[in-house]
């Protein structure tokens, strides 16, 4: 797991210095893309190489796309479900998805994924607490601060272990689903 935060810290800053270069040098983007890709592939695999790993990294006009032998991660536009993400778990269909990972370790896989809506937070809640009526809810929490308001849902299938959390604040909602092997 420290991998994988590590690889996100990795990505997010190259995401970010490739979409400020990509606005300022339009000519020479095509050549920053893959400059950013050789250099995200060599911190990757620098921080994998005690196991012999490597990394893949692709970046699009829109998103970044990694990929080791642990897992893959998409962020950015158009980012869509990771493969094999499980159809039991359920995915609000009104949300524009940013960001999807999966890694497996121990022979078990852990999906998360990440959107946004422009429905409100408690609209999601409720969604979400009628389509898992059939699951264990572990533990729910909702709650409001300085405007922006904050609900949770935590769930098991027997299968998965499944963790909801979604945060409206100025209008937009973000809602985060992480899925784990139980």
């Amino acid at each position: 797991m420290k991998k994988l935060i590590v690889l996100t810290l990795i990505i997010t800053m190259a995401v970010f210095m490739l979409f400020s270069a990509g606005g300022c040098f339009n000519v020479g983007q095509k050549v920053a893309e893959r400059v950013t890709e050789e250099a995200i592939e060599k911190s990757i695999e620098e921080e994998i190489e005690s196991e012999g790993g490597e990394a893949d990294v692709d970046i699009s006009e829109d998103a970044v796309s990694v990929t080791t032998d642990e897992g893959e991660m998409t962020i950015g536009e158009g980012a869509e479900l990771p493969e094999g993400f499980p159809e039991e778990v359920p995915v609000y269909s009104n949300m524009e998805i940013t960001s999807s990972w999966k890694v497996t370790e121990e022979g078990k896989d852990t999906f998360s994924i990440s959107g946004t809506t422009s429905d409100s937070g408690k609209t999601v809640f409720d969604w979400y607490k009628g389509k898992l009526n059939s699951w264990e809810i572990e533990n729910e929490f909702t709650g409001e601060s300085e405007g922006e308001s904050t609900y949770s849902i935590s769930a098991n299938n027997g299968t998965y272990g499944l963790l909801v959390w979604i945060t409206e604040s100025d209008g937009e909602t973000i809602v985060g689903i992480t899925a784990a092997k139980l």
